[in-house]
């Protein structure tokens, strides 16, 4: 992981220095870690033997690593499942991978329901990254230690885009029991707006049983297109580009600072705060991007 500090024309609290947390310099998402350990656990569990093909349900990145990692783990099938509206750049990343088949689930239906069915057939295992422990495990692990490693002493909150949960729940965990008093933010989107590898209040409700609530101290939304927005502003400054969920985070962490009263702000002043960037945004393709007006302000 890597800090790169936003310059004044993206942070507009002077007093309040923020910290962009990039974590795909060497894998291209930061699901690569969590996918890996949950992948392990389930091996050394026993849960692969006489397994063939590997079902996962994903918006892309979680997808994307079991592809890269299946055959490693005795797969040598891929079946991952997604919605529609998945951009076609992400799908024709999965599409290139020779063991990989696609299943795409309308709008009106439900993707992980659609994945537990199909995990149901001979020789199939189902990796649900919306209960599985081990992605908050990697998290802890991990991901917290490095950005307590990246950030100085005085940093006091992190925002964290939330899909499954996991790396919110994770990160609180290690804070909780390491560095009490730090703050994890989770950002969600809009009730009702699609954001790629983050989902709204009532996508999370259906499928997600990870205990992120006990970690996460605060949430905040941020809009669609407020995301993509904050995405391409990032870009100026950021390298490796990010992608959407990371202008989620970047969004929902300005939202919370404006939303603060006086005294609250002031007891930030002289402090960092930090916002995670984990995905990369050349999965996104302009056409993706193309309604999206980037000179729009903070």
């Amino acid at each position: 992981m890597e800090a790169r500090w936003l310059p004044s024309s993206l942070n507009p609290f002077g007093d309040i220095e923020i910290a962009a947390l990039i974590t795909f310099t060497i894998f291209p998402h930061i699901k690569t870690v969590a996918t890996v350990q949950m992948m392990l656990e389930d091996f050394e569990n026993g849960l692969y033997d006489d397994k063939h093909t590997i079902v996962v349900d994903s918006s892309g990145n979680t997808a994307h690593a079991v592809a890269r990692l299946a055959r490693a783990f005795g797969f040598s099938e891929v079946k991952v499942v997604l919605s529609v509206d998945i951009p076609e750049s992400k799908k024709g990343i999965l599409a290139a991978l020779s063991s990989v088949e696609i299943i795409e689930v309308g709008a009106s239906k439900s993707v992980s329901q659609r994945a537990k069915e199909e995990a149901q057939k001979p020789g199939h295992y189902h990796l649900n990254q919306y209960c599985h422990m081990g992605n908050v495990h990697a998290h802890t692990m991990y991901t917290g230690p490095e950005i307590v490693k990246m950030l100085p002493v005085n940093f006091v909150l992190v925002a964290i885009a939330m899909g499954s949960g996991g790396t919110a729940c994770g990160v609180g965990r290690h804070f909780k029991r390491w560095h009490p008093g730090k703050v994890v933010l989770g950002v969600r989107p809009k009730l009702g707006e699609q954001v790629p590898g983050a989902r709204d209040s009532k996508k999370m409700a259906d499928i997600v049983t990870l205990p992120w609530e006990r970690y996460v101290d605060a949430v905040v939304e941020a809009g669609r297109k407020d995301s993509f927005i904050g995405m391409r502003q990032l870009w100026s400054v950021v390298e490796p580009q990010p992608g959407p969920t990371s202008g989620l985070a970047f969004k929902g962490l300005m939202h919370y600072l404006r939303g603060l009263n006086a005294e609250e702000r002031n007891k930030l002043r002289g402090k960092t705060v930090g916002f995670i960037c984990p995905d990369d945004g050349r999965f996104y393709s302009e056409r993706t991007m193309g309604e999206l007006d980037p000179a729009q302000g903070l």
